[in-house]
């Protein structure tokens, strides 16, 4: 790991002729806390500090995080490749040399879904660009509803697997294009839909405005929604107010949090299937409460929610992997590091892409690894070595 987050904060305080004192003001702590991120003795643990510090610099929580990073799996490196496409595909014109089959299509979207679900990245990778492409030029070519549909699945499946691995800029055009879509089609599904992905990606600006637009967003678009309908329906209503909690608790909202958590658990409990792929479930509600607990000031309820969460009703490696990666954390906070590093090896068992592209594992690695006397115990050495972290020198 060429760098922690502390390290990056400290190079952008030089750059910015800020002194830590300074820095310390901005984001509400004292110089002696900023001094212990910077030097290696405390991590970043919470999106909400990463957000405050990024924010405080005037910088994108991404120059933090150090993403989009170099390629470093088979993985890593398809979704490296699609990214040019997936812009080309935003921006060149359609070319109008094959036939659309519209029920090929249809399938072949569907099955872009279920792979981000499965974190099958390469398979992924392999769908994105010509969906995109073609979902967009279907859009544009055809008078009916079919097209402007498909291109919002397109486009959100697309920003939703790419965000995590820092292509916000990306990801929000996507997410924008979405918007338009859903506002030719006129359909309430596809704009909470394309809400949902526009609140996703303000979030990850990490910017105090982003975060309120990104409650906001979810909220509006969920009370705008209803939850009365089809299963599609209570899917995207459930969601968003998901999204709403997480946003929510990135602000410090504990009591809202919990309202919007008990709201998606509502919904949930009458969802019977999963059209959108999303995994909308009590399960899967509760994996978000996990997430939650950890951003709103209580990680140590995290390992709590995590035993509730009836495992043989998680049917995706991105949500199991999900639940193992916030336990862990929550694990940490908690102050037990040996159990944190039993969920991230299990995250890793079940995807290694998912755990080993989040920036704050390898936060808490690093930490953990140079806190550990001689070199720590083999299972942290093997988890350091799994995401990336030299177990002789984190830094």
């Amino acid at each position: 790991m060429a760098a922690y987050i502390g390290l990056r904060i400290a190079r952008w305080r030089d750059a910015a002729g800020m002194t830590q004192q300074e820095l310390a003001d901005r984001i509400g702590k004292s110089r002696e806390y900023v001094s212990m991120i910077e030097n290696g003795k405390r991590p970043i643990t919470k999106r909400s500090l990463l957000f405050a510090f990024a924010s405080a610099l005037r910088v994108s929580p991404t120059d933090l995080t150090g993403q989009p990073e170099p390629p470093r799996s088979a993985d890593d490196l398809a979704i490296y490749n699609a990214i040019p496409a997936i812009r080309g595909a935003l921006d060149d014109d359609p070319e109008d040399v094959n036939p659309l089959v519209l029920a090929t299509l249809a399938a072949d979207v569907d099955r872009a879904m279920a792979a981000r679900m499965a974190c099958d990245y390469q398979a992924l990778a392999a769908l994105l660009p010509r969906l995109v492409a073609d979902t967009r030029r279907l859009a544009h070519s055809s008078d009916g509803p079919a097209g402007p549909a498909l291109f919002v699945r397109a486009a959100l499946t697309a920003a939703l697997a790419i965000k995590p691995l820092g292509y916000l800029d990306l990801s929000a055009r996507l997410a924008e294009r979405a918007q338009l879509a859903a506002g030719i089609l006129g359909q309430p599904v596809e704009t909470a839909v394309a809400q949902f992905a526009l609140a996703q990606t303000a979030l990850s600006s990490g910017t105090p405005g982003g975060r309120r637009r990104s409650l906001a967003t979810a909220q509006a678009a969920a009370d705008q929604l209803g939850d009365v309908g089809d299963d599609s329906t209570l899917t995207w209503y459930g969601m968003l107010h998901l999204h709403a909690a997480l946003s929510a608790a990135s602000l410090g909202e504990g009591d809202r949090a919990h309202e919007h958590i008990t709201e998606a658990e509502a919904a949930a409990v009458r969802a019977g299937s999963d059209p959108w792929r999303m995994e909308f479930s009590v399960a899967n509600v509760g994996i978000w409460r996990v997430g939650v607990a950890v951003e709103n000031g209580e990680p140590e309820r995290a390992p709590e929610y995590a035993r509730r969460v009836d495992r043989s009703q998680v049917r995706t490696a991105n949500r199991m992997a999900r639940l193992h990666i916030d336990t862990g954390r929550g694990w940490y906070a908690a102050g037990d590091q040996a159990a944190a590093v039993r969920q991230f090896l299990a995250a890793d068992d079940v995807s290694q892409s998912e755990l080993r592209n989040r920036p704050s594992v390898r936060e808490l690695v690093g930490q953990m690894v140079r806190d550990a006397r001689r070199r720590g115990s083999a299972e942290l050495q093997e988890l350091a070595v799994r995401v990336g972290v030299d177990p002789l020198d984190p830094t």
